[in-house]
């Protein structure tokens, strides 16, 4: 008689939730600023675009970059010379501010005070940055300041900073405060900052969602963009075995949304919906951020027409399977789902449209999906030399020592080489022990944050996360210095 298995009896989600107490590798790991009990969650909220769709970089990035200068060249009427401006995918990071009147990209902490600042390709010296920002601090003017959130922009951060080098390097041209004026067949032109800002946004959303340029190359060529995760169908398996709900709720829309998500969740024998089984819910044209807060008119799409049509309130009713839903709001849809706000988590990249955003107007909780986080990991790691010397001269800061300006200077080459460990305009969430407005935000902000979204199959749907203890600086307890009589 052959032994009893014990295991055989056990549904295989208990199974894969209990292997998955086992210590989860730290490049998969979800790291937590609020305590919060995924027992507590019946329902998980995905966003799309750079969520469950990583999108490869550099090639991604390279494809919006080549597609907006070619805009700007043949549509807008910018120099030829632009096509020749190649994209360099150390330069860029997120989370950068464009100063719209000075061209400037800086880089800021929590209330303004100026990290790094960038003209072109030029990073600007103390002195310059004094000179142009009183106390070198600049505020989120949203008339002066556009904030390079999401993943996206990266290409628009490089676009802006190459086109103001190259213009910059032209001859017969003069430099003023505020731009430039332009020598050529025509006469003389003005063109400032603002203006060459404008252009690049408006080329940016026009190849991004009016003419669909960049989504009709993309899914031409899916395996060359877009990473296919198969840990996403894990997770989403894992939530839907362990009795919980899930939806989809992205800004992109119907056509776009179904190609990629039949290419991530499908396989060759799938029928064209069977992805949509994985979700209670499916909103697409969500256009956060005004979905958390007064929303837009709720609409039903035609899979086949594409055609959108009013919803009755009272077919809010019946069961939703199936259904693909444009626009609407938070309210609404938790209404849909049967669940309460706080058991609620929405997990999306966007640092204000998903987390901040949302946050403030209701009781979701969130999951912030960095995919730099694993990279910036790594650096820290690499660099952890780097970081000790400059905790141990900073410490010296605070000592009255004859040798205080050579240890500034000490200071700064530290941060120096730090910062451009990670890249040319260094990291997403530091310059060197400060945090960045980024960085700030999303500590403050996101519940849970990742560098992907597949790593929440890693973990059990009863995993309790708490962050480490938040200490006070007259809470830390130092060695007593005796002070001489």
């Amino acid at each position: 008689m052959s032994q009893r298995n014990d295991k055989d009896d056990v549904p295989e989600f208990i199974l894969e939730n209990a292997r998955s107490s086992e210590p989860v590798p730290q490049t998969d790991r979800i790291y937590a600023n609020k305590v919060l009990n995924l027992g507590n969650i019946k329902c998980f909220g995905f966003d799309m675009d750079y969520t469950l769709c990583e999108y490869i970089s550099p090639e991604y990035d390279e494809l919006a970059f080549r597609v907006a200068k070619t805009h700007l060249v043949k549509m807008v009427g910018y120099p030829e010379g632009i096509l020749n401006l190649e994209y360099n995918p150390g330069f860029p990071v997120r989370g950068l501010w464009f100063d719209k009147e000075l061209g400037n990209l800086v880089k800021v902490d929590e209330l303004g005070q100026i990290l790094v600042c960038i003209h072109g390709f030029r990073k600007l010296e103390r002195a310059e940055i004094r000179a142009k920002y009183p106390h070198e601090i600049q505020r989120n003017d949203k008339d002066r300041i556009f904030i390079m959130n999401t993943l996206f922009n990266l290409a628009e951060t490089h676009l802006l900073a190459s086109i103001i080098d190259f213009i910059d390097s032209e001859e017969n041209i003069v430099h003023t405060e505020n731009g430039w004026i332009l020598s050529g067949g025509k006469g003389k032109k003005t063109l400032t900052f603002k203006a060459l800002f404008q252009d690049c946004r408006e080329t940016i959303d026009y190849v991004h969602m009016d003419s669909m340029e960049l989504k009709k190359l993309t899914v031409a060529d899916l395996p060359r963009y877009v990473k296919k995760n198969s840990c996403l169908l894990r997770m989403l398996r894992n939530i839907k075995d362990g009795g919980k709900k899930s939806f989809l709720l992205t800004n992109s829309d119907w056509w776009y949304t179904q190609i990629i998500m039949k290419y991530l969740l499908n396989d060759e024998n799938s029928d064209e919906d069977e992805w949509m089984s994985w979700f209670d819910l499916v909103i697409v044209d969500g256009q956060k951020p005004r979905f958390f807060s007064s929303g837009t008119p709720l609409l039903r799409v035609d899979k086949k027409t594409l055609e959108k049509i009013p919803v009755d309130s009272v077919a809010l009713d019946s069961n939703p399977g199936g259904l693909v839903y444009s626009g609407g709001d938070h309210t609404t849809f938790t209404n849909m789902l049967g669940v309460l706000e706080p058991e609620i988590i929405y997990c999306g990249d966007h640092l204000y449209a998903d987390v901040v955003k949302c946050r403030k107007e209701c009781d979701w909780r969130t999951l912030l999906v960095v995919p730099e986080l694993v990279y910036e990991g790594t650096v820290i790691q690499n660099e952890r030399n780097i970081l000790k010397e400059l905790h141990h001269l900073e410490s010296i800061l605070k000592e009255d020592v004859p040798e205080l300006e050579d240890v500034r200077i000490k200071v700064s080459d530290c941060i120096q080489r730090f910062d451009t460990a990670f890249s040319e305009s260094g990291s997403l969430f530091r310059s060197g022990s400060r945090l960045t407005y980024f960085g700030f935000q999303m500590l403050a902000w996101a519940d849970l944050y990742t560098g992907s979204v597949a790593n929440l199959g890693r973990y059990s749907l009863n995993q309790r996360f708490v962050p480490p203890p938040l200490v006070l600086p007259h809470e830390i307890i130092e060695p007593v210095h005796h002070i001489p009589s």
